[in-house]
């Protein structure tokens, strides 16, 4: 199984690109800005999208992605995530008056976007693994994946602030060798992100120590701003044994 980034910032501005992972060419991790630099033979090819929640760096081209399929006689989305994601997605996206309505056309049985709601722990077959959704800590529902290729696992938190339940369920994956985390604000503005529901380093350190040793960690969705200080912080006080890097479009993650 091959992650491809195709984004990992928490914003748009010159060559930052939003959340958005390519799995085997054929399934998007979360569908920020990232997807649009894919050709439109590459969009074609995905038919499962795997989405943490409903904000728009994590979402905003979904419609886009929908709007190609219908246009270019694409197979359509499946789009794995949560109840409530769903409905704040039909309500305030796919509902006909920003764009076409690809949750209901061309036909209700038959859209081009087809909708499956999924609960922490639910597992989505892949077509060289497996995803489980994992439990998140936002300001809104949202989950977090495990991405469980044939020898090697991958963790993504998605948008969270500190979230026990998802350390230690990763922490007793015995293939996992992965995780990719966020880390939003600098740790003098921890309040702030846990009002927010993300993270800081002083907020990240101690879930980092219920890892294995080895693992790699990648650190994604740091604002321009605050990257070099936050990521500073992170390393002086990261457990041995732990790799950390940060996410970069381009990288290739395989599992």
């Amino acid at each position: 199984m091959h992650v491809k980034i195709l984004g990992s910032s928490a914003g748009v501005g010159r060559s930052a690109r939003t959340t958005s992972f390519l799995i085997d060419g054929h399934c998007l991790l979360d569908c920020g800005t990232g997807v649009g630099d894919l050709s439109v033979d590459e969009l074609l090819r995905i038919d499962t999208v795997l989405l943490t929640h409903s904000h728009l760096d994590h979402s905003g081209c979904l419609p886009l992605l929908a709007d190609a399929h219908a246009t270019h006689g694409g197979p359509g989305l499946t789009v794995h995530t949560q109840a409530e994601t769903i409905a704040a997605l039909r309500e305030h996206m796919f509902n006909g008056s920003l764009w076409p309505d690809y949750a209901r056309m061309p036909d209700e049985h038959a859209p081009w976007v087809r909708f499956s709601a999924v609960e922490v722990g639910d597992a989505v077959p892949l077509s060289d693994g497996m995803a489980t959704a994992l439990p998140a800590q936002h300001s809104i529902p949202s989950i977090g994946w495990l991405l469980e290729g044939a020898w090697r696992a991958l963790a993504f938190s998605g948008d969270s602030g500190p979230c026990l339940p998802f350390w230690h369920w990763i922490s007793h994956v015995p293939s996992l060798t992965d995780v990719i985390c966020e880390l939003t604000y600098p740790s003098e503005q921890s309040e702030l992100a846990v009002k927010a529901g993300h993270m800081s380093p002083a907020l990240l350190l101690p879930m980092l120590e219920l890892l294995p040793p080895n693992v790699h960690l990648w650190i994604t969705h740091t604002d321009q701003l605050h990257r070099q200080t936050a990521m500073k912080q992170l390393k002086e006080g990261l457990p041995a044994l732990i790799n950390v890097h940060q996410l970069e479009q381009g990288v290739v993650i395989e599992l």
